[in-house]
């Protein structure tokens, strides 16, 4: 296998530690870190680099890293990095990219949101394009082989054309709703989307500046795509679901990925009754290491990546049109959003 050098920025909970806190949580399948990812794939480490002096240190020690750095971009310039993971708050993501673009790295695996601003979503988009840099934006249920079974089982045709979405979410709209929008694209298959309306809590929206002091709650969210197709996200405290109803029949992922189930339409019953039918069975293995196998891939045979940074900017608009949807009353806002520069911080 080739040696990749690889180097993260931002020494935090998904860069080496969140598996500790999933750990017997059935929902997560590990290795679920970027550390732990790479390690699983026998790549190692080869630079970090954090501003906090004790996260940089604890990282380091546990991964066994040898150089580390406080500035990123001395990493970048002093290490010849194949890949970089970033790990950092959002509000820092757009110049940690762009920067490693511009410097020659192969391929970014990039947390979510992607950036805070559909104009800096613009820049690293180009910027990939230009370069022919590889990127993937960690919205992990695009490489979750339950959510991929699903598309592959609704593609088939067996429960005929799917039509709605329904995500059963709550949460911040970029931090959480990173992971929503792009699942219900994915499920629907990628269409494109014509309009979209949301309403929003705790903006803390400054008009002056044109952003948000922080990511402010989605209380109710829906898009209407090309093709007739509409996705709903609704509030649903301690619920992460999604049920695809398709015009023969339903699937549905309960428990954030616990539980998978199907219904199909009974064809002799007049009135469209629905039985239960075994989901189709999938072998579970880590949506971490998959992007990371996926990055790897689009390094050695040129490919495009799955959630690539055009990808990442399209969920990321949907995210953003809510907001501006919010601004304007609930009004429907029309992609490609005109107000780019909308700033919405997120961690």
């Amino acid at each position: 296998m080739v040696r990749y050098r690889v180097g993260i920025v931002g020494c935090g909970r998904m860069a080496g530690s969140i598996d500790d806190e999933v750990l017997g949580y059935a929902a997560c399948i590990l290795p679920y870190s970027h550390a732990a990812a790479y390690s699983a794939l026998g790549i190692k480490i080869v630079a970090a680099a954090d501003i906090d002096a004790g996260k940089l240190e604890a990282f380091c020690k546990r991964w066994k890293v040898e150089s580390r750095y406080s500035d990123y971009r001395k990493m970048i310039d002093d290490e010849g990095l194949d890949i970089l993971s970033v790990t950092t708050p959002a509000t820092v993501r757009h110049e940690i990219v762009m920067y490693a673009v511009k410097s020659g790295v192969k391929a970014i695996y990039c947390e979510k949101a992607m950036c805070c601003s559909m104009s800096q979503a613009d820049e690293i988009a180009e910027a990939c394009e230009r370069s022919k840099a590889k990127l993937n934006v960690g919205t992990l249920r695009r490489f979750h082989p339950g959510y991929w079974k699903m598309r592959e089982t609704i593609e088939g045709g067996r429960l005929g054309e799917p039509k709605v979405v329904v995500a059963y979410a709550s949460g911040a709209l970029m931090h959480t709703h990173s992971h929503t929008v792009d699942t219900v694209r994915f499920l629907l298959g990628d269409p494109k989307p014509s309009c979209i309306q949301g309403e929003i809590e705790g903006s803390g929206y400054d008009g002056a500046r044109n952003a948000f002091d922080r990511d402010p709650s989605l209380v109710w969210g829906h898009v209407s795509f090309e093709g007739g197709k509409h996705a709903f996200i609704v509030p649903s405290p301690g619920l992460y679901e999604f049920e695809v109803d398709c015009t023969k029949g339903v699937a549905r992922v309960l428990d954030n990925g616990i539980d998978w189930r199907m219904r199909v339409m009974v064809e002799s019953d007049k009135w469209g009754s629905h039985e239960p039918a075994p989901f189709p069975p999938f072998e579970k293995s880590s949506p971490t290491v998959e992007c990371i196998k996926d990055l790897i891939n689009a390094i050695e045979t040129g490919s495009d990546t799955k959630c690539n940074a055009k990808v990442g900017r399209d969920g990321m608009e949907l995210c953003v049109g809510m907001a501006l949807s919010h601004l304007r009353d609930g009004a429907k806002v029309k992609p490609p959003l005109e107000n780019r520069n909308l700033y919405i911080p997120s961690l």
